[in-house]
């Protein structure tokens, strides 16, 4: 059996292969800058609507069901709302279950002067929920994707 003297007699012994990343980390940057871009987008909608929106009384006028093999049946609620005379009904992009409003519960929206059939609740689970959820969780994929080459790089071979 030779020995790694015999076997490399000029002391160059070949290195290990450096580990690669694989596209799964090319894909983790990639999804958190999407991330990232949604929920910046969603805060400034969710700004737009506090700084220039319009308070009106909505009443719930049903509750919108939708199905799911996860979570089963959750409801939102549908509000109903008048500006200048014409009705508007308005579905909530929350839904749960038990229901967060009853039929006939009233509550405060906000609508855009310009497109008053564009509203949203006056709520923080409305306006920031998605946000609070998205930027956080985008920012650690970023600190993730910033770190793991370093941390693979620092592995010994």
């Amino acid at each position: 059996m030779q020995t790694v003297d015999q076997a490399f007699p000029d002391g160059n012994t070949p290195k290990a292969p450096r580990r690669k990343l694989g596209c799964a980390f090319a894909l983790l940057p990639i999804s958190a800058v999407i991330m990232l871009i949604v929920s910046l987008w969603y805060s400034y909608s969710s700004y737009q609507f506090i700084s220039s929106g319009i308070e009106v009384e909505g009443t719930v006028v049903r509750l919108a069901s939708s199905h799911s093999s996860d979570s089963g049946t959750t409801y939102s609620p549908v509000f109903r709302y008048s500006v200048n005379g014409q009705e508007y009904e308005y579905e909530s992009v929350n839904s749960s279950n038990p229901p967060t409003h009853e039929v006939g519960d009233v509550t405060t929206l906000l609508y855009q002067p310009d497109n008053p059939a564009k509203a949203r609740e006056n709520s923080f689970w409305e306006l920031w929920l998605m946000p609070v959820i998205l930027c956080p969780i985008s920012i650690m994929m970023l600190l993730l994707s910033i770190a793991i080459p370093f941390l693979v790089r620092l592995m010994p071979q």
